[in-house]
């Protein structure tokens, strides 16, 4: 049941995107006055279809990996123009509508993503205080003497109120050399102190990273207890007797003080069994468990127990709530928008350039796990996903890639810089190009999924 609820879920989120990108392209096509003979969503074999009274025709297809907006257009060996109707054919039309009409459909996601956005925005956005919790001994934090109990009020000089936002400024950083500057404090004092944190092609290698964790700091959240919060059913830790709210107390008599030495302690010892004592109701018990290998290799396996931990309760007064007005959030919205954007873009740069490992790229499968435990999370944590997948869409659209709406934007502004149109052939060599290009990222992001499967 939940691969296919991940499954609805894909299908549901993705067509909704590729749905507005597409009606972007149409909308302004018939603004411009091109004749649409087909808007489809999928590719492949119709699986519904009906016309409008202009004879569009509309098809829902079996394939749900995108769409099209098929335009009357001369170079179309089936297309009917003819003197009458070739003022009404995309290739006759001005370059300035050419332009318009192919940059419609990222303008279309972005646009989606505005009033995603602003919706919650206006509703109010809560976030936790960036308090450091914990420094890790011997990291880059505490080595330049980063104080705990303070707050993180901004990074390379960007105002951070919430986790969230110094974790944004951080991602930032990925794969770049030189220093960090955190600035810490209080935000009801003007005392502030600066630190510089070194970095040399910062995780560079790492996929998904905790930038936080990595430069050794834990934010907003007090040190997780070593204390069972939920157990697997049939799990090693079910089976050897755990049971929920014991506190692990030591592990083959080393002492046990935080959840992370714990899951370190376990990852350590895939198969080996591990003596434990356990504090229950007041009381110390021995408990004995052995780690199930995550793998047949062994020596690429580790530990696991089937074991959850307590995630103590937010206070309140580590909670930022920001409201808006309606103006507030619509310029929110768009700032939000379009640093999100020039994060993609940035992200893309750095991974061709090698600074930013490839392992990051994600596919259908990630997308679909994503939008399955963001619905579950609630409907606004799902809004959220879908403003940022629709973001990323328009972004990686924009791309001068030949296929993708960036590489028309390329062929007709060279169009209208030399008065005609880019030669055919060229065209369609480059159309090739850039197909395989798309096709061979495609595969690839596919392999990252299923491996982080």
């Amino acid at each position: 049941m939940q691969v296919v609820f991940s499954v609805v879920m894909a299908l549901v989120t993705l067509g909704i995107l590729v749905t507005i990108h597409e009606y972007g392209h149409y909308w302004v096509a018939r603004r411009c006055g091109v004749r649409v003979l087909r808007f489809a969503i999928g590719f492949g074999r119709p699986l519904l279809m009906w016309r409008d009274r202009n004879d569009t025709e509309f098809a829902l297809c079996a394939i749900p990996l995108g769409g099209y907006v098929k335009m009357l257009d001369e170079r179309d060996p089936e297309a009917d123009v003819t003197a009458i109707n070739r003022s009404e054919s995309f290739n006759a039309q001005p370059v300035r509508n050419k332009l318009a009409i192919v940059s419609a459909g990222p303008a279309a996601n972005f646009a989606l993503a505005i009033l995603v956005l602003f919706v919650l925005f206006l509703r109010g956005e809560t976030g936790v205080a960036p308090v450091i919790e914990a420094v890790s001994p011997g990291s880059v934090a505490a080595e330049v003497g980063v104080p705990v109990g303070q707050e993180i009020v901004a990074v390379d000089g960007e105002p951070t109120t919430t986790v969230s936002k110094v974790r944004f400024a951080l991602l930032k950083r990925l794969g770049d050399t030189g220093t960090v500057e955190i600035v810490v404090g209080s935000p009801l004092s003007d005392v502030k102190e600066r630190y510089l944190l070194p970095i040399d092609r910062w995780l560079g290698e790492a996929e998904a990273p905790d930038t936080a964790r990595a430069l050794g700091m834990t934010l907003g959240m007090m040190p997780l207890q070593p204390i069972v919060g939920s157990l697997t059913v049939g799990g090693p830790a079910e089976v050897a007797g755990f049971m929920v709210g014991d506190k692990i107390v030591s592990a083959d008599n080393a002492q046990i003080t935080s959840w992370e030495a714990w899951v370190n302690y376990v990852r350590a010892r895939p198969a080996q069994p591990i003596d434990v004592v356990v504090e229950r109701r007041g009381s110390l018990l021995p408990v004995k468990v052995e780690p199930d290998p995550s793998s047949s290799n062994s020596s690429n396996a580790v530990g696991t127990v089937g074991m959850g931990v307590v995630i103590p309760e937010i206070p309140p007064e580590r909670l930022r709530l920001q409201g808006r007005n309606a103006l507030e959030a619509l310029v929110a919205a768009v700032e939000r928008t379009y640093s999100l954007t020039l994060f993609t873009f940035e992200s893309m740069w750095k991974m061709a350039q090698g600074l930013i490992s490839t392992k990051n790229l994600s596919g259908p499968i990630s997308i679909a796990q994503v939008a399955a435990s963001t619905a579950e999370s609630g409907f606004l944590t799902w809004l959220s996903f879908l403003a940022l997948l629709s973001i990323s869409l328009g972004a990686i659209n924009l791309l001068p890639i030949p296929v993708l709406d960036g590489g028309h934007i390329v062929f007709h502004a060279l169009e209208g810089l030399f008065g005609r149109p880019v030669p055919e052939q060229i065209q369609m060599m480059s159309y090739q190009v850039g197909l395989l290009a798309v096709f061979t990222l495609m595969v690839f992001a596919i392999y990252n999924d299923v491996a982080r499967l």
